[in-house]
């Protein structure tokens, strides 16, 4: 049952509206993953309560979170990366990546210039460390920007069943809650299969005789 993809190596980008996704991807993932995990945070989103809440504590464990007030300290923390991050890292999460650079205290052409390293910098150490670089944007200014530096999109949606995720290769087909689990017809063709265009064709295997076959 998927109701979150797992996270590859390389730059994603998580498109939804608030933390919740967010949350949700980052304690799926640090379940099932041995090794630190980097957080780079931006307006808040490592809020200590919502962690505390969303994840587990062996995944809350493994977090180191350095936050970040202004553009200026963004960047530099995320200069830091290639030092810090150990080899054997699960994850790094740096949300709202983009905000801090729409600050009014940076020049435009200044907050274009360090938007655009701190994507290349975060996209160096997916590679050179092979971890999942896990990023999120607001809607401006640079969501566009962020969207096209990555390595691949996951687009979160709250429904009335609960989040939906789909990406290039995946899409949410259980959605669990605790009134119980609601399953999606790619969910039961994943389980079984789909069934070929002349069912009747199939072979079925021998067919056992009927009563008056073996009476007769």
């Amino acid at each position: 049952m998927n109701q979150v993809p797992t996270l590859d190596p390389g730059l994603t980008y998580l498109d939804a509206d608030g933390p919740a996704a967010l949350y949700r991807l980052v304690g799926r993932h640090l379940d099932d993953r041995e090794g630190p995990a980097y957080w780079v945070d931006a307006c808040n989103r490592a809020a200590p309560a919502a962690l505390y809440e969303t994840l587990s504590r062996r995944a809350c464990r493994s977090l180191r979170v350095a936050r970040a007030f202004t553009g200026y300290q963004h960047h530099e923390l995320v200069r830091s990366l290639p030092g810090r991050v150990r080899p054997n890292a699960s994850l790094v999460v740096a949300p709202a990546v983009a905000a801090p650079y729409a600050d009014e205290d940076i020049p435009g052409y200044g907050a274009d210039a360090m938007c655009s390293a701190t994507l290349e910098l975060l996209s160096a150490v997916a590679t050179a460390v092979d971890v999942p670089v896990l990023v999120t944007a607001d809607a401006a200014p640079y969501a566009a920007d962020v969207r096209a530096a990555a390595d691949r999109t996951l687009d979160a949606t709250a429904t009335r069943a609960g989040l939906r995720v789909d990406g290039r290769d995946f899409c949410t087909d259980v959605y669990v809650d605790e009134w119980g689990y609601q399953t999606t017809i790619p969910y039961w063709v994943d389980l079984l299969g789909v069934a070929p265009a002349d069912a009747s064709a199939v072979a079925t295997g021998p067919v056992a005789p009927t009563l008056g076959e073996v009476l007769g």
